[in-house]
């Protein structure tokens, strides 16, 4: 009998049964992904992902991004590799941020040398090595949509914890339009300061080309916003402050004395009060002491003094006081630093509103208050009878607005939902409420998702990004992305910063 045959077969068996298990263990890493039957965009930009050379892939009805340098670059998106601790993925890398004239944005161009059929059969495989999402170890193996690899190129899932919570990309999806995958941007788009029945003017976050010093943005939020020329916005900035003069009272003299302040024979603030302790750091001296005076029907003056102490590091400080005087009495509205609005009511009394104390860039916590003064000079806190830290007025900042009671006589306003017990405590009262002269308080139930929009982390600052226009409509800019939405049309407005800034 020839046994030649037999052990050459019953050693091809043994080979095979050895190698099975590692051969079904490496199918079973197998995933199977497809071409998105919907159109891709990067920053607005629609791709032909049949023609990328990294195309996009759906796995489990999720869409993935391929982690090449032009995507990375292009969404900010800081990425390093480490033999030992593997794929590390943060906010911050790619687009860097130009505040200079001369700087250019760096065009997107993907690689379109590709060629990816739809009738395809695509399979990727899971990675072999750590993963590290923001400092967070993800166990790859076991999330239900895993980092994956296809042609030796990583795919994220653009879920929205990796996407927008850990990377900081806005995920937009339209029927039409597809999904739109935003990131790097450079905010262009900054305050709005004013608005006329056609534009909203908007200062610039930054500036790269020269004779530029602001934006008009239609209305209608339809067109590209146009950069104004110095000239222009010189112009329109003095018809801002011709009517925030209306607003600031009248510029009035203040007399220095020995042992204090005096407006017209009466003290207002002590010697102490209006100098600078001689071994106070940084050389302080008081630059100025400014005066604004208010005065009421009732026959009560309200004086607002500003003063400026500098310092030879280059900073100021900026302090106010407001103070009441009713015949030949003087006493300080300790409640408001500074005065910024008043606000007449049928009933003779007048609502005082201060928006907050800027500092270095910053509105101090605790500063933005409402008061109501009655005819007798009585002066009562809405921040200590609603317990409420913050209160905000909308529509005080607008230049040339100057009805914002409705026409029962309530005011609009804005709780923090943070108290007024000195811990600034959390609390469920944050968001848009009506306040009459009682202090009887009822929601405005139609701003709720207004309220919870300003809450969100993408937009800190309250002053920055919402403005009520002078047709009485909420305009809220983003904090990122370039972004404005009028919610009283429900229109957004969607820039992409090469749309503002020149690219090579």
């Amino acid at each position: 009998m020839n046994w030649k045959i037999p052990l050459a077969w019953l050693t091809l068996c043994s080979i095979l049964v050895l190698c099975f298990p590692a051969v079904t263990q490496a199918a079973a890493g197998d995933k199977k992904v497809r071409l998105p039957d919907f159109p891709v965009l990067i920053n607005g930009q629609t791709l032909d992902n049949q023609k990328l050379k990294y195309p996009f892939f759906v796995y489990k009805d999720i869409t993935y991004l391929p982690l090449t340098w032009e995507y990375t670059r292009a969404l900010a998106i800081a990425l390093s590799f480490d033999q030992e601790k593997g794929l590390q993925l943060g906010r911050g890398g790619g687009q860097l941020s130009g505040r200079f004239i001369g700087w250019k944005k760096e065009a997107f161009r993907p690689d379109l040398s590709g060629s990816n059929p739809r009738n395809r059969a695509y399979t990727a495989t899971l990675p072999d090595f750590p993963v590290t999402i923001s400092n967070s170890y993800i166990d790859n193996a076991s999330e239900p949509y895993p980092l994956l690899e296809w042609n030796d190129v990583t795919y994220l899932p653009l879920t929205w914890k990796y996407a927008h919570d850990m990377l900081g990309l806005e995920l937009v999806w339209d029927e039409t339009k597809g999904l739109n995958v935003i990131g790097g941007q450079q905010q262009v788009l900054g305050a709005i300061y004013y608005d006329d029945a056609d534009y909203l003017y908007m200062y610039p976050e930054l500036v790269t080309e020269p004779g530029r010093s602001g934006l008009k943005v239609k209305k209608s939020l339809e067109e590209t916003p146009i950069w104004m020329t110095e000239e222009e916005t010189g112009e329109l900035r003095k018809r801002v402050e011709e009517l925030e003069r209306k607003n600031a009272g009248e510029p009035v003299s203040l007399e220095t004395k020995d042992d204090g302040l005096y407006y017209q024979g009466l003290r207002l603030m002590t010697k102490e009060q209006m100098t600078v302790s001689p071994g106070e750091a940084g050389m302080a001296y008081i630059r100025e002491l400014k005066g604004a005076r208010f005065e009421l029907p009732s026959g009560i003056t309200l004086v607002s003094v500003e003063k400026i102490t500098a310092y030879n590091i280059g900073r100021s400080l900026y302090e106010y006081r407001t103070f009441l005087i009713l015949g030949k009495e003087v006493s300080e509205i300790m409640e408001l630093k500074p005065l910024d609005r008043i606000i007449a009511n049928d009933d003779g009394s007048f609502w005082l509103v201060s928006n907050g104390m800027p500092t270095h860039g910053r509105i101090m916590t605790g500063t933005q208050r409402l008061a109501l003064l009655d005819a007798k000079g009585n002066v009562r806190l809405a921040n200590e009878v609603l317990s409420e830290s913050e209160i905000v007025v909308p529509g005080v900042s607008t230049p040339g607005l100057k009805d914002l009671l409705t026409d029962d006589g309530r005011l609009l306003l804005y709780r923090s939902g943070i108290s007024n017990d000195g811990n600034f405590t959390p609390q469920d009262t944050q968001g848009y409420y009506w306040l009459d002269t009682g202090f009887n308080v009822s929601k405005a139930d139609a701003l709720d998702a207004l309220a919870k929009d300003e809450s969100s982390p993408d937009r800190p600052s309250l002053n920055k990004s919402v403005y009520m226009g002078s047709d009485r409509k909420f305009y809220l800019l983003r904090t990122k992305n370039n972004t404005i939405f009028n919610y009283s049309d429900n229109k957004t407005g969607r820039w992409y910063d090469y749309e503002f800034l020149t690219t090579p």
